[in-house]
């Protein structure tokens, strides 16, 4: 054995001797740091060891996730054969049929030969690991060598070929010795020899052995597990990939073009609208103070009120200055690097050598690169012109992707720099930091600031994140579809769809992972939203590892409403993407690093029961749109009334308040109709009890709810969970806008709403749950599954303490009241 080889082993055996004294966790905490190995013959070992931990435990759905994962994975028949027997003791001890413990049976199969062990022999009964040798019949190992050419069709990248010299086939029972491979860092393979077998010494040969030397399997076909893997438990396949990229054919470009002028416009709007409210409400102020003082107060200049061409000018200005603006940004605020090529290729000699050919072809300059020094996985690029670009990488990005996942990550921002969308989201996202860091920056001086400082500082700080999630609507549609054409274009760039799919999944997971490790939402990862490939994936993070990727995402994949789910989100399903990149590789004759299920045959739109989910889940937005529709079908019967001097109905198309009642009054039925829908009532089990005596009661339901591919919001699961409450400090979380509950299966997003929604929050702290943070406490609420999954809170307990009840259908009671006596009242005052 090498030394490498020797310390794992030493590690296995360490984890098999924990697991016989009854030392589970230690034994799982052995195994863990073995499944995030290189070697894949100890990732699959220790992942056999897990099982058999999970099966002394009783946890029977864990253990039976990891047998069919290696059931699907392992290549080998001994292995394959290995979890179908396990499968099926598994089922056998959940029903009560068998009473022997698994750990002690002895697998017996016809794949290799028998031996008789002079070292490391095992007596009857004495190891109670569950990893017995299997008898076999007469086959000799052979020991022809395995040529580079044989490994290399697997597309996993260059081979060394492999020399039968080294292996030790005088291991213990629980040795699974076989050819494992290590990736180096400059991302080639190689192949650890195999040293010749002592036909004399009749050694231990285990299943694994006979697999390996008689090329049932070779290491490209084996899991391997990345050296960052964020999940517990990850093998990710490594699926093939092209040699170089190759075209997908023409696509129609319009959906981008539309949603880029869209956004464009709305923008546009949107900063003119609030200009206007914000001269009315600082007139409105001053004409007060004009009446309640003795002397005269001048109210602001009307001309403030035309804004057309001075916005207009000052966004030209921003857009053209962009890159700048960002460089002195990045500079102050992130403390930014530089990165050159040559560093680049140093973590990635694929990414840079693609940097650096696909702007030649093009004839542009090397965009500038920037590095940050977070361990948050941060990758965005901006600018206007190609010749301007900044493509900005943090440590956190280079320590969690792979070199060929780097490569592809970048070719997806490469991809954007021909587009329009791109410079309109460099301005977007620029007008957006300034607003988010007002509010970042506040919040942090404000937490150390006394009263009543610290509650005006509080006031500015939340009326800035308010404006800053308001500004940010108009960027999401464009920076949503941008996605689709990124991804394809990023595949025709590499070649490697599969590359893509670990890259952006990896992304997602460290986003997550650092969300986790804070105990909060980091600025940047909120404020960056319109720029990053993908968004935090906080509810699956943890999951991968328990469930496959294609149960993961079969939400984003197969719910036909899954697009209407996020049109709050920067970002579209991560799993209907992924799925699209699978359809290239498949297109390509590339395996798939995700078996999806294929869908089903669907006719063009929603089907009849669809429409009605639809209509359910999104009732006030339907009650707006019927209100709209008939507040214009009054505005033109008035206006036909005026032509054709009809004086009874000649008035309506003048009144505004008639369009206005329409439109309130539509949303407020909506509202209405669907509270009782939206907030069910809990049963007598999710009743909040001790938490020293009560455990989470739908722990073990929360994952299935979260791969349920048929799940909306409207649905209002009742949960009762607990775990540990996380979320922004004071200031920066008096609205409530960023918490989170750690429970066993990771993250999920809590909401918590007063009697007055978010400013109820922020008027009442006390009544809000943001001292708890930190602290185990114990929730009741309604899981709704969207895009990314959260829980309503209807009741919350710390640990000694009293519960705090939230309010969020009063709210929303008071919320719909409020609306339809507006439009009454404006139906009232019409004409």
């Amino acid at each position: 054995m090498t030394s490498s080889a020797i310390d794992l082993e030493k590690a296995f055996k360490a984890g098999i001797a924990a697991y016989q004294k009854g030392d589970y966790d230690q034994a799982a905490a052995v195994f863990a740091r073995l499944t995030k190995g290189e070697n894949r013959t100890y990732q699959l070992k220790a992942s056999m060891g897990v099982v058999q931990i999970y099966i002394a435990q009783r946890r029977w759905a864990e253990a039976k996730a990891l047998c069919q994962k290696i059931l699907q994975k392992a290549p080998m028949p001994a292995a394959q054969r290995w979890a179908r027997s396990t499968l099926t003791d598994i089922d056998r001890q959940m029903n009560g049929q068998m009473n022997s413990q698994m750990a002690n049976r002895v697998v017996v199969s016809d794949a290799v030969v028998p031996s008789d062990v002079s070292t490391g022999a095992v007596s009857d009964g004495g190891d109670k690991s569950g990893f017995q040798p299997i008898t076999a019949d007469s086959q000799t190992a052979s020991s022809t060598p395995i040529s580079a050419e044989t490994l290399a069709k697997t597309g996993t990248g260059r081979f060394e070929s492999v020399d039968m010299s080294s292996v030790d086939m005088s291991s213990g029972p629980l040795e699974v010795s076989a050819k494992s491979v290590d990736t180096s860092a400059a991302d080639s393979p190689v192949v650890d020899t195999l040293l010749p077998v002592d036909e004399t010494s009749e050694p231990q040969v285990s299943m694994f052995h006979y697999a390996y030397l008689n090329n049932e399997v070779t290491p490209a076909e084996s899991d391997e597990a990345e050296p960052n893997s964020v999940g517990e438990g990850c093998l990710w396949t490594y699926a093939g990939r092209l040699d170089k990229g190759r075209s997908l054919g023409r696509i129609k470009r319009s959906q981008l073009r539309i949603a880029q002028f869209g956004s464009a416009i709305a923008l546009y709007f949107l900063l003119r609208f609030l200009i206007h409210q914000t001269v009315a409400i600082f007139n409105g102020y001053l004409f007060f103070l004009d009446d309640i003082t003795p002397f005269y107060v001048r109210s602001l200049p009307t001309y403030l009120e035309e804004v057309t061409w001075p916005l207009l000018m000052a966004l030209l200005a921003v857009v053209i200055a962009s890159p700048w603006l960002w460089d002195l940004y990045l500079r102050f605020a992130a403390n930014r690097q530089k990165l050159s090529i040559s560093q680049l290729r140093m973590h990635s000699a694929e990414a840079a050598s693609l940097i650096s050919q696909y702007c030649r072809q093009r004839q542009w300059k090397l965009p500038r690169l920037w590095k940050l020094s977070t361990d948050i996985p941060l990758v965005f690029s901006y600018g206007w012109l190609p010749r301007n670009a900044r493509l900005v990488i943090s440590d956190g990005l280079l320590s969690t992707l792979q070199a060929d996942e780097l490569a592809d990550v970048l070719a997806y921002e490469l991809s954007h720099w021909k587009s329009w969308h791109w410079l309109l989201l460099s301005a977007h996202s620029l007008l957006l930091q300034l607003l988010h860091q007002i509010y970042w920056q506040l919040a942090l001086w404000g937490n150390k600031q006394n009263l009543p400082l610290k509650w005006a500082v509080g006031t500015i700080a939340s009326l800035s994140y308010a404006l800053f999630w308001l500004v940010r609507l108009p960027g999401l549609w464009v920076a949503r579809v941008r996605t689709y054409y990124g991804d394809r274009i990023a595949t025709e760039m590499t070649g490697d769809p599969n590359g893509l799919i670990r890259g952006l999944t990896k992304l997602s997971f460290g986003l997550a992972a650092s969300i986790e490790q804070q105990g909060y939402t980091p600025s940047w990862i909120e404020r960056l939203s319109l720029l990053m490939p993908v968004s935090a994936d906080l509810s699956r993070q943890k999951l991968y590892g328990r469930l496959s990727l294609a149960d993961l995402f079969a939400w984003d994949s197969k719910n036909p409403l899954r697009n209407w789910m996020g049109c709050l989100d920067s970002h579209p399903p991560l799993g209907d993407r992924l799925r699209l990149l699978t359809a290239y590789a498949k297109h390509w004759q590339l395996p798939s690093e995700i078996l999806f299920d294929p869908l089903p045959r669907r006719q063009s739109g929603l089907s009849r029961p669809e429409w009605k989910h639809l209509f359910n889940q999104g009732t006030p937005y339907f009650g707006l749109t019927l209100g709209l529709s008939i507040g214009l079908a009054l505005w033109v019967l008035g206006a036909i009334a005026a032509a054709t001097e009809w004086p009874v109905f000649d008035w309506m198309h003048r009144d505004i308040g008639l369009f206005q009642c329409c439109l309130l009054l539509g949303t407020g039925v909506g509202i209405l109709l669907r509270i009782n829908r939206f907030f069910p009532d809990l049963p007598p089990s999710m009743q909040i009890s001790s938490l020293s005596s009560s455990r989470s009661f739908c722990d073990h339901l929360v994952p299935g709810w979260i791969a349920h591919p048929e799940l909306l919001p409207v649905d209002s699961l009742p949960v009762k969970l607990t775990g540990t409450l996380l979320g922004r400090p004071g200031i920066a979380n008096w609205l409530g806008q960023d918490l989170c509950l750690q429970t066993s299966f990771g993250l999920i997003r809590l909401h918590f709403f007063s009697t007055l929604g978010p400013l109820g929050n922020l008027l009442n702290r006390s009544k809000t749950p943001r001292k708890m943070q930190g602290e185990s406490v114990q929730i009741t609420g309604w899981f709704r599954r969207g895009v990314h999954p959260w829980i309503d809170i209807h009741q919350i307990r710390p640990e000694n303490s009293r519960v705090l009840q939230a309010g969020h259908p009063i709210y929303s009671l008071l919320l719909a009241a409020i609306t339809i006596g507006l439009g009454l009242w404006l139906l009232l005052q019409s004409n």
